[in-house]
């Protein structure tokens, strides 16, 4: 046997060793990650009465259904703490469960929060003046309460910049997830993750997805999404449902 074969005989068997040793520790992780020990378990209750003595918390009632909102000021902006439970065509429970309304609120199609016709989830709004035109007030209501209307893209990034780098941390709420948040401005943001336009729904207790009202491009438009990694604004389609957070008018 010739040292060159050995030489490629020992190398083989570094390289398996090293991607077993590193498969096994990906595993590990894994099952350490959701081990019954890691999971978060503070209570929905635990974690509201916890926010409610740290921040002070305003309070506005929907008139059209008479449910009443925790609302908290970050910055220049009053934002409603908990995602809208209206109900209206096109908006679901997430999980495709009433029971979960409660807690995480409503998804809506993007025609259903800005309450436009359907026909514009694959269409540019500049077809018809009219919205257009109302679409561009600045306090364009939407499907949000009387005083209140759904945040622009420009309105998400001022609350990014509110959290001082760290929003990911900073918005998520200490409960629900698996990893809890600081919730340091008192948004108390709840992962109630989204739904596709087919019906399937996704990343319930792994990801919150919030509306903006700005278009992005005939058949998307920008969304605010956090995970426990990150915190961005990009597009997705208008036919997904997902959470709103109201913004009430300056």
């Amino acid at each position: 046997m010739s040292t060159s074969f050995i030489v490629f005989l020992v190398a083989a068997v570094i390289i398996v060793a090293v991607a077993a040793f590193r498969m096994g520790a990906k595993v590990s992780k894994a099952s350490k990650q959701e081990a019954p020990e890691a999971q978060n378990n503070k209570s929905y209750d635990e974690c509201l009465s916890a926010n409610e003595k740290a921040f002070k918390y305003g309070s506005f009632t929907d008139a059209r259904d008479g449910e009443t909102y925790r609302t908290v000021q970050i910055g220049n902006q009053v934002w409603m703490a908990e995602n809208l439970r209206f109900k209206c065509e096109d908006s679901f429970a997430p999980q495709n469960d009433e029971k979960n309304v409660k807690q995480f609120g409503r998804l809506y199609t993007w025609t259903a929060a800005m309450n436009i016709p359907g026909d514009f989830s694959e269409q540019a709004i500049a077809k018809d003046i009219d919205i257009l035109t109302k679409v561009q007030d600045k306090n364009y209501q939407g499907i949000a309460p009387e005083g209140w209307h759904i945040p622009s893209d420009k309105e998400w990034e001022d609350l990014i910049a509110a959290t001082n780098g760290n929003a990911e941390d900073a918005l998520r709420s200490a409960c629900s997830w698996q990893h809890p948040g600081k919730d340091t401005l008192g948004f108390f943001a709840l992962p109630a993750g989204y739904r596709f336009g087919n019906g399937n729904t996704c990343n319930f207790g792994k990801r919150a997805r919030f509306w903006s009202k700005t278009e992005y491009g005939k058949t998307n438009a920008y969304r605010m999404s956090i995970t426990t990694d990150s915190a961005d604004i990009e597009g997705v389609y208008r036919t997904d449902a997902l959470s709103i957070r109201c913004v009430k008018n300056a």
